[in-house]
């Protein structure tokens, strides 16, 4: 019988002996497996060949140590460097723009109104957050009221942690961060999960949860939002079940 957890202590024996042994490097590569395993079984695989497509898709560990020894030699871009070899390594490319909805677009045109707002040079995921926060219909309007997420609250949250930056006129609009293409990226994922021709908010929304480590999904967190019961809402929203 297949046993997930000794599948991935195995995997990571074949990283070590292939020469990945930075532990955070091995650990930020196994929390991606576990999340496309995950998205995997969800859309109908079996636990076991979700999980030999998942490995597949991160690749072999020879490749990898060759990428991040590359990206470790670039001083001050390391960690960025890592999230984007991460992210072609596990196929997660971020959605095209045509495959947003309309809905998702503003979400993101809302996200970015808003790092301007706070003079911040940069649209993390809790800028994106209070995009969403700001929608005024839709699934995400339905699902936040259902689990009792006061958007006032969120914001004050939110401005604990991120503070507005020096006053000063901002025209251009700011780039996104890692986390944030990270979260796009497994909000597409989340789409072709589901079954969904495009990605919408409520996709941008599980992908800021399931992104983890930003922000937006420390704030939800700590307010009690957590990914299951956020799908469970999103698919009754609609209609699902």
């Amino acid at each position: 019988m297949f046993n997930l957890e000794q599948s991935i202590v195995g995997w990571r024996r074949q990283m070590l002996a292939a020469g990945v042994k930075n532990p955070s490097v091995l650990d930020e590569l196994e929390s991606h497996l576990r999340e496309d395993v995950e998205r995997l079984a969800r859309s109908g695989s079996n636990m076991e060949q979700a999980f030999e497509t998942a490995v597949g898709r991160i690749g072999q560990g020879g490749p990898l140590k060759r990428e991040f020894a590359k990206v470790g030699a670039a001083k001050g871009t390391r960690r960025q460097g890592l999230k984007s070899a991460l992210l072609r390594f596990i196929g997660m490319a971020l959605p095209p723009p045509d495959a947003f909805t309309a809905c998702a677009r503003e979400t993101l045109e809302l996200g970015g109104k808003e790092a301007l707002g706070l003079h911040h040079h940069f649209i993390g995921t809790e800028h994106v957050l209070l995009g969403l926060l700001e929608l005024k219909t839709g699934v995400v309007c339905g699902v936040l009221h259902r689990l009792g997420v006061d958007r006032k609250i969120v914001r004050t949250e939110i401005e604990k942690v991120v503070g507005p930056g020096p006053a000063e006129q901002m025209t251009e609009m700011p780039p996104y961060t890692p986390r944030v293409k990270k979260a796009l990226a497994i909000a597409g994922s989340e789409a072709r999960a589901l079954n969904h021709t495009h990605v919408g908010a409520e996709h941008i929304f599980l992908g800021l949860l399931l992104e983890g480590g930003g922000v937006a999904a420390r704030v939800l967190k700590n307010l009690g939002v957590n990914i299951q019961t956020a799908r469970e809402e999103i698919q009754r929203e609609l209609g699902g079940i």
